[in-house]
């Protein structure tokens, strides 16, 4: 793979530090990534991707003659996706997945990263002609969004370091939990498991305390400003394992798996040739490759979940 250039990497958890716990082995960043703050990441360029005809062929006109795509991503989840100390360069799983995408497409991407809340509205606005953000398919995105199946995630939840409340994944009632505003934990999983641990059993139900970005929301926990936190499993285990960030993971007692997708407008001309560009790009060891760099290789989708989603 040939690489193009090095950055730093600064993300800051400052107020986690003093947190101590562990993570899954799926979560856990491996090699350089492991190695703390000031661990360089390689930007790939994806030169030996070549473009392929049938996903050419299914672009729309304007985009064919521009031979440019602007995608979208969020910014504040490392190692899924965030900023580079440089405050401009988008990097992680899902910045690499959108470099090999357009190599794919051949089309020339500028990758744009924002808070998780100012996706959808980017790209009703057209700002932005797809997004790249391991987002769910509730109904609601559905409802505005073609979406494409491209990652596999999983929702874990963290307690300060010797989990001083004796809590488990199902005993959050009553309680101050962080999120990250308009994530899949903050809209869909937090809600469903205050439903069925809580709320259906007549005990009060989960409160989650909404705030910009994952940094924000383990902060809040170091602070004690929230008694746990939700987050992307991968997420979690990068702080530990890179930011000195300390806190325990819980027991997964619950399913919080989930299926991450890009996503355009609905009935988007790009749709399809989205759906075809990842067969392609999943169908190439680039794929496994980036998961593999960024310590999240049990994340990559199987084969057999490639295409459109569904709610």
């Amino acid at each position: 793979m040939k690489l193009v250039k090095r950055v730093q990497i600064a993300v800051a958890l400052m107020s986690v530090v003093a947190l101590a716990g562990c993570s899954t082995p799926t979560d856990a960043p491996q090699g350089e990534q492991a190695t703390g703050a000031a661990s360089l990441e390689q930007i790939a360029a994806f030169t030996q991707i070549q473009p392929d005809p049938q996903v050419q062929a299914l672009l729309p006109t304007d985009v064919k003659q521009s031979k440019k795509i602007t995608m979208v991503l969020s910014a504040g989840a490392p190692p899924t996706s965030f900023v580079s100390g440089d405050g401009k360069t988008s990097l992680g799983v899902n910045a690499d997945i959108g470099r090999a995408l357009a190599r794919v497409m051949g089309l020339e991407p500028t990758l744009v990263s924002v808070s998780l809340d100012g996706i959808i509205p980017g790209l009703q606005s057209k700002k932005y002609d797809m997004a790249l953000a391991s987002m769910s398919p509730s109904p609601e995105r559905l409802e505005v969004l073609d979406m494409v199946a491209f990652t596999k995630g999983g929702s874990a939840i963290a307690v300060p370091t010797g989990n001083p409340g004796k809590l488990t994944s199902t005993t959050l009632c009553g309680l101050q939990v962080g999120v990250a505003v308009g994530s899949f934990q903050a809209t869909t999983r937090l809600p469903k498991l205050s439903e069925e641990s809580c709320e259906s059993q007549g005990k009060p139900a989960v409160k989650g305390v909404e705030l910009p970005d994952q940094n924000q929301v383990l902060q809040a926990m170091a602070s004690g400003r929230v008694a746990a936190v939700m987050a992307d499993g991968p997420v979690l285990g990068y702080a530990q394992k890179t930011q000195g960030a300390k806190f325990e993971v819980l027991k997964d007692e619950s399913s919080l798996t989930s299926t991450g997708g890009m996503a355009v407008l609905k009935g988007s001309d790009l749709t399809e040739a989205l759906v075809k560009a990842m067969e392609v790009l999943h169908s190439r060891p680039e794929y496994q490759q980036i998961y593999d760099k960024w310590g999240m290789s049990g994340y990559a989708l199987p084969a057999a979940e490639l295409g459109r989603l569904k709610a």
